[in-house]
């Protein structure tokens, strides 16, 4: 487990389906739980998850061909290398935060590099960075992974920036994404790490940019499948602060919404 001391509480994280190590906190946050933890507020995802258990063969066949091929040319024609290095110190993560807080991703969706909640992956010997690069040594694309022994999630993957990102570059970026994370599958394979999962996916129908996430990821196999993330309070101060939370976020809400039909319809908001 964990453990993340906030302004007033002390949050314990537990991933997959793990249990807590009975550190001191407030309240607890399950991750990517595969049943909800009894007496705890759960809420149901999707993830897409690929089972390493399989041959490489039967892994390789679960792919689309289109993705199969551009493994294949990011190997023979781009000759591109993978590389994967554990994170023990924290200025390892200097290159990718640079890349990532530049994305148009992070600054239109996802924010800033979160730092201080890699710090205790790092601390804890379970946060990774992989790499693809090109035969010159030039970065294609860079890529995070939290792994525990049995599982392992994507957190990040990000390209550098170019000025002009042209259709020839863009493919083989794509590529490379694709290279990456099938030498990732097997090597994650034989280190006996059983699942491998993308960190979520998209259930909508309305957002492009997920929608084309979700397109990639079906493209490299697996299967979908419903997971759970629950809050469990364990401390009486923790079941204050975060219930106080809840309703200051609830008014918001509400206010928000009155905002909202008083700007469309004024008169029905006085009535």
């Amino acid at each position: 487990m964990f453990v993340y001391q906030s302004r007033f509480l002390r949050r314990g994280e537990v991933w997959f389906d793990n249990e807590p190590n009975g550190a001191p906190v407030d309240w607890i946050l399950y991750r990517n739980r595969s049943a909800p933890v009894r007496g705890a507020r759960s809420r149901r995802f999707y993830n897409r998850l690929i089972d390493l258990s399989k041959s490489p063969e039967q892994l390789l066949s679960e792919m689309e061909p289109k993705t199969a091929a551009k493994i294949k040319a990011a190997t023979q024609e781009d000759k591109l290398s993978c590389e994967w290095s554990m994170v023990v110190d924290a200025r390892q993560l200097d290159e990718i935060e640079r890349m990532w807080n530049q994305s148009i991703e992070a600054k239109r969706r996802w924010g800033n590099l979160n730092r201080a909640w890699l710090s205790e992956m790092i601390r804890a010997g379970a946060f990774e960075l992989t790499a693809v690069r090109e035969p010159s040594g030039a970065l294609v694309v860079f890529g995070g992974l939290f792994r525990d022994k049995y599982r392992a999630q994507q957190l990040m993957s990000v390209s550098p920036p170019r000025a002009a990102l042209v259709p020839a570059a863009r493919a083989k970026t794509n590529r490379a994404s694709c290279f990456l994370l099938w030498n990732t599958l097997l090597r994650l394979k034989d280190q006996g790490v059983r699942y491998f999962d993308f960190g979520g996916w998209y259930p909508g129908t309305e957002d492009i940019q997920l929608l084309g996430a979700n397109a990639f990821k079906k493209s490299l196999g697996g299967e979908v499948v419903g997971e759970f993330e629950c809050e469990q309070i364990v401390s009486l101060k923790g079941w204050v602060a975060l219930t106080a939370a809840r309703l200051i976020a609830r008014a918001k809400e509400f206010r928000l919404k009155d905002i909202r039909i008083w700007e469309s319809h004024p008169d029905e908001a006085t009535a």
